[in-house]
Parts: C-alpha cells; structure tokens; sequence
C-alpha cells in the first residue's frame, strides 16, 4: 500500500514564523504552513536526503504529522489560495535546487504530484437558514392545482358530448326520452 500525500494549510501565528520553513517574508499573505495528514508520509521525507528535507521546510511544508477528519484527496476549500501558494513554492524550488541524484527513500515525487493533481476541493456545507417568523405568519392560500382544473373541464365536455350523442341516437331511432 502506497503513502498517502494529502496535506492541510494551516495558519501560524506570527511569533511562529521562522526562516526555516520558509514564510518570514512579509508578502501580505497571512502566515501558513502545510502539513502532511500520513505519519507514514512525514516518515518516509524524514528518511530522504536532507536536501529533499530542505526543498519542502523552505516551501512551508512541516516534517510533523497533523491528523485530518478530510478523506484522501479532499482539501478545505478556503484553502485553495495558500495550498496553490506552498505548491508554486515548491516546484520553484525543485527546479532552482533541483532533486535529480537526491535520495528520496519511500518517498515518491510522481505518487506525491498525482495525488496534488486528484486533490479536489470539499464542497461547502450550506445550512439552511431558517427564518424564526415563518411559523408566525399565516399559511400561503392554496392555489387550486391547474392540471386539476383542466382534468375536470375535460370530463365535463366529455360527457357533455356522450349526452348529446346518446340523444341524436335516441332521436333517430324515433324514441323519445
């Protein structure tokens, strides 16, 4: 069974910020980090190269697990900005550093990138808002069903006509009703 690479954005407070991963810029973006959900995955960058280390702490990724109530390939939706932020920092950096050569140990770039790519954002949760005067208001009116009134007119013509059928025929049978 293959790692797991989902990861979660998560705010740090200021006095947190340190230049070791990678987010004491001031850029008017607020403070985050990226942490890895899979103790195996933070495991597996652990036993890589410290190159490969430093590629992700620089990007703002976290070498500690966080546990996660998302499934696999589910991030927050709000976090869609700062995910897409540490994720451009990353490739950067992989392609100023470069990885080539690098010891990754289990950890795997084209597992890790597919898992980035089928990562969908969680739909919002929208509850409905009610309205604390709706049981204080009288029902609407009923409206009388339209397909009802039609069903009833056409009956009425209907018969109307099987009358007057029944009628000519008794007329012109010379009976008289």
């Amino acid at each position: 069974m293959g790692l797991e690479y989902d990861f979660d954005i998560v705010a740090i407070a200021p006095d947190e910020v340190d230049p070791e991963h990678g987010v004491a810029a001031v850029t008017g973006n607020r403070a985050v980090r990226a942490w890895f959900r899979d103790s195996r995955t933070v495991q597996a960058l652990h036993s890589a190269s410290p190159k490969i280390r430093r590629i992700f702490l620089e990007s703002g990724f976290s070498l500690e697990p966080r546990s996660s109530d998302l499934p696999h390939g589910v991030y927050r939706a709000e976090d869609s900005g700062d995910r897409e932020r540490i994720l451009k920092r990353l490739f950067a950096n992989i392609r100023n550093m470069g990885v080539q050569g690098e010891y990754c140990g289990d950890f795997d770039f084209w597992q890790f990138l597919d898992d980035v790519k089928r990562a969908r954002p969680r739909a919002p949760v929208v509850q409905k808002a009610t309205d604390p005067t709706a049981a204080l208001r009288p029902p609407p009116p009923e409206q009388p069903n339209r397909a009802s009134v039609q069903w009833r007119i056409g009956i009425a013509v209907g018969l109307a006509v099987l009358v007057i059928l029944l009628l000519r025929y008794l007329a012109a049978a010379g009976t008289a009703p």
